[in-house]
Formats: structure tokens, C-alpha cells, sequence
């Protein structure tokens, strides 16, 4: 290896093992991918900027979601994750349950947007049951409210696609801030895409 190489190998190899140790401790971490970066500089701000955003829902949660409640101030932020063990990382409002159960735990129109990011094909693996869980998320968004689902379109986190699973066709696509995309598809090795969805107010 090149001299001009060693040095960034070794920055890489030091923020990956501090960033392990964080996660292990339970302390914030990042994740350092274009997809993440795309979500908390751009998407998530944005809609925290909204005046008309006041109950969210983020679906799972890890060390490097912890802090993204911040964001929205002192706004009624929500997390559900189905895994005892990540509560340390959800909000004061967290919910232990797989989003398919979010009735459970949620008036239906209460919520004015959820972000579903990196569940489908991680946890939502089955037709069925990613139909049973944005079904939640359509009762539960507020009409008019909106919904974010973020997931990889690579083998075999595509086995299910946005197209197949029928509750999404109860949602409009939403065209997202100044973008005015309805689907952001990220140029990464993950081809990560987030696809933008409304709750028909009619």
C-alpha cells in the first residue's frame, strides 16, 4: 500500500472501532453512508422544520438513531421497536412491539408522519406481514399526514418491494420538499431508495 494510503486505512479502521465500542456501550454513534447522511441532513431537518409536524413515529431503533428526536424539539416523538434491549435507544416515547401492533398503542389519525427507514427486508421480510404493518401506519398517520419508507433495492433485502405490498396503494405519493421527488433513490453500493407517501385527506 501506497504511503499516501496508510494514513486514511488507519482513520477508517480507528472510526470503525470507536464507533463499535459506542454501540456497545449504548453511547450515539453514526453510520457514515450516503443514505444516512441523505436522511439526517436533508429529510429528517425538513420535515422538522414543518410547523404542521407535531407527533412523529421513527420505526427501529439503534445507537445511531438515538439522537433524532432532537431534531423536532420538544414535539411529541415516538419509536417502536419490537427488541426489548433497543429501548436505550428509543425516545421517552417508545413503544416495545412490531409497528404491525401500533394500534395498540395509538389513536387511529394521530400521527402526522412516520418514518419506516431500513425495516423493509430488515424485519418486514414477508408480503404479509409488511402489508399488516404499513396498514397500521395508514390508520394511525392523521389524513393528510405522511409516510417515509426507506429500504435497500439489492438482493435479498428486495424480496419485498414497495409495489407488491397492497396497503401502500391506499397512499398517494407525496412529492418531498423543494426536491419535489416522490422516490429519492440514493447512489450507493446499497442503492438505498426513500419513497415519499401521503394519507389522502378525502
Amino acid at each position: 500500500m501506497a504511503a499516501s494510503g496508510v494514513v486514511p486505512s488507519i482513520q477508517g479502521l480507528w472510526r470503525s472501532v470507536v464507533q463499535a465500542g459506542r454501540r456497545t456501550l449504548g453511547l450515539p454513534s453514526q453510520l457514515h453512508t450516503e443514505d444516512r447522511r441523505v436522511l439526517e441532513q436533508v429529510i429528517l431537518p425538513l420535515y422538522a422544520s414543518r410547523s404542521d409536524i407535531a407527533r412523529i413515529l421513527f420505526v427501529g431503533c439503534a445507537a445511531y438513531t438515538q439522537q433524532y428526536g432532537r431534531l423536532f424539539g420538544n414535539r411529541e416523538y415516538w419509536t417502536i421497536d419490537p427488541v426489548q434491549r433497543r429501548r436505550r435507544y428509543g425516545s421517552e416515547r417508545h413503544i416495545v412491539d412490531t409497528l404491525q401492533n401500533l394500534g395498540r398503542h395509538v389513536a387511529p389519525d394521530y400521527i402526522d408522519l412516520i418514518v419506516c427507514n431500513g425495516v423493509l427486508g430488515w424485519g418486514l421480510n414477508t408480503p404479509a406481514d409488511a402489508d399488516a404493518a404499513l396498514g397500521a401506519c395508514f390508520t394511525e398517520l392523521r389524513k393528510g399526514g405522511e409516510l417515509v419508507l426507506g429500504w435497500n433495492d439489492v438482493a435479498p433485502r428486495n424480496r419485498v418491494v414497495p409495489e407488491d405490498i397492497p396497503a401502500l396503494r391506499r397512499f398517494e405519493a407525496s412529492e418531498f420538499g423543494p426536491t419535489r421527488v416522490t422516490r429519492w433513490k440514493v447512489q450507493a453500493p446499497n442503492r438505498h431508495v426513500f419513497d415519499f407517501y401521503r394519507k389522502p385527506v378525502a
